[in-house]
């Protein structure tokens, strides 16, 4: 009887222990198929935008931070020679991961061709050329000594006569918007929001 016993709990002791090592074993393979959590630092707004001008020899004209899933990209529209090109840049690498040339003004029906052609010879009757715009990197500054953040949108537009850059900067919870004089730098408005999750 004290045989049987004996053999009894010595099969519940090996149990126990060949049971706890395969819960060890399990519990680090499932460890080793983790991601881990890797801090790699990012291009800013401003070395994007000088990145993407030298590589396409233009002026971008519209840039945004956007975030898919766990990655983020900008999506910049750059001007070259009268043509515009739609590019998406991994934030992380610098690498252009998509390009395409926007031809949309073809297919734009008469009334916004005509808008166009109106906007332009508005701008050459009040001599706003595109020579005497200051650079991005000058308006980005001009907006940070006014709300310290991380630039997400910028765009350039042409509105009421003059050249004017639109600005988006996010700090935290606050979110900045700037309308930025394109020539002269002056802060024609800024606006300044808390979001709420």
């Amino acid at each position: 009887m004290n045989k049987k016993i004996g053999m009894f709990a010595g099969a519940v002791v090996l149990a126990g222990v060949v049971g706890t090592g395969i819960y060890h074993a399990e519990a680090a393979s499932s460890n080793e198929g983790e991601p881990q959590i890797v801090e790699a630092g990012s291009l800013n707004m401003e070395d994007a935008t000088k990145k993407l001008e030298e590589e396409y020899q233009g002026k971008v004209k519209e840039m945004e931070l956007d975030r898919e899933g766990d990655k983020s990209f900008y999506e910049a529209e750059i001007i070259v020679e009268n043509q515009e090109y739609d590019v998406k840049m991994d934030a992380e690498s610098g690498e252009v991961v998509y390009e395409e040339i926007d031809d949309k003004d073809r297919h734009d029906d008469d009334v916004n061709l005509e808008e166009n052609q109106q906007d332009t010879a508005a701008a050459n009757e009040n001599n706003d050329n595109k020579e005497n715009i200051i650079a991005q990197e000058e308006a980005i500054q001009i907006a940070k000594q006014e709300f310290d953040g991380d630039v997400t949108e910028m765009e350039l537009d042409y509105d009421d006569g003059r050249y004017v850059y639109e600005l988006e900067l996010v700090n935290g919870q606050q979110e900045a918007d700037f309308d930025i004089h394109a020539e002269t730098g002056d802060i024609l408005s800024l606006e300044i929001d808390y979001e709420d999750d």
